[in-house]
Order: C-alpha cells, then sequence, then structure tokens
C-alpha cells in the first residue's frame, strides 16, 4: 500500500460505518413506527423495520384517517399524527387503571 491509498481506505471505511449506523437507526426508527401503527390497527405484520408494501399501506391507512396527504412517507406531519393518535389511544386505557 503506498501513502495515497491508506486515507482513501480510511475514509471508505469510516463511510462504510457511519451508513450502518445511519440505516441501523432508521430501521430501529420504522420498526417503532410499525408498532404503533399495529397498536392503531392499521399494521397487522410483525415489526421488522424494512419499509415493505404493507408497511407502505398501513401508513397510507394512517394517513388517510388523519386526513393527512397519502403518501406512504413517514414524513413529520405523518410521524406527529401517529404519535398523537397513540398517545389518545393509549390515554383512556391509563385512566380505567387509576
Amino acid at each position: 500500500m503506498n501513502r495515497k491509498t491508506i486515507p482513501i481506505i480510511v475514509c471508505l471505511l469510516f463511510t462504510f460505518s457511519v451508513v450502518n449506523i445511519v440505516f441501523g437507526m432508521q430501521q430501529s426508527v420504522l420498526m417503532d413506527y410499525q408498532k404503533k401503527l399495529k397498536t392503531l390497527g392499521y399494521y397487522s405484520g410483525e415489526p421488522h423495520g424494512k419499509l415493505d408494501e404493507a408497511t407502505i399501506a398501513a401508513i397510507k391507512a394512517c394517513q388517510k384517517a388523519c386526513g393527512i396527504k397519502e403518501t406512504g412517507k413517514m414524513d413529520g406531519k405523518t410521524c406527529a399524527a401517529i404519535d398523537k393518535a397513540v398517545k389518545e389511544k393509549e390515554q383512556p386505557m391509563k385512566e380505567k387503571g387509576q
């Protein structure tokens, strides 16, 4: 190896590591939202963190129910609507338990 290839290899390894970390975080976040969509009754599969057809259909169904443009994408507005719906669903359960 010469002196020019070492920085390139280090840069590639760093980039690959960052991509894996970010992708892993995205999978984790998507899995959390699949669980939330399941709680709301829009998703029936097992949460796995992959954006498949069933997940996109669940996102669109939730967006439609929340009055959001049906894009099938997990944007900020969709995440906020899902979080709010889950919170509202869980609130009566907490009140019954008191």
